[in-house]
């Protein structure tokens, strides 16, 4: 995997999260951590995306832009799932963008935009 510089921007209906961060990136994954400390694993299927994240909270989200899929989101014991539908995917290599919305009970509860670049990361 090789090491590399991370910018990450999540924008959803009410707020937008952006940070930069150092991480490992290959074909098939890339893994890195926020300012919480939370690990961001990425891994590449084919045309499928799989999002994990490990902390206070246990993410888990799956994008199919031919198949609406399913997410699970773990906080304080109580466990939220999901209909995933995924709107787009732009994967160019170093930019990554998903667009989806989440869908609960046939309600459409958050519309999000994933946006993470990344490039080789400088030497210290």
């Amino acid at each position: 995997m090789e090491k590399v510089t991370i910018d990450f921007e999540m924008i959803s209906l009410d707020t937008t999260v952006k940070f930069s961060t150092n991480g490992e990136c290959s074909k098939q994954r890339m893994i890195f951590k926020d300012i919480e400390s939370s690990i961001h694993e990425i891994t590449f299927i084919d045309n499928i995306i799989d999002y994990h994240k490990k902390g206070s909270m246990d993410m888990l989200f799956r994008f199919d832009i031919n198949n609406i899929t399913k997410g699970t989101y773990e906080i304080d014991n109580n466990t939220f799932v999901f209909d995933i539908i995924t709107k787009k995917i732009e994967n160019t290599g170093n930019r990554l963008v998903i667009k989806y919305e989440l869908i609960q009970n046939g309600e459409t509860v958050n519309k999000s935009k994933l946006i993470i670049k990344n490039s080789i990361a400088k030497e210290e």
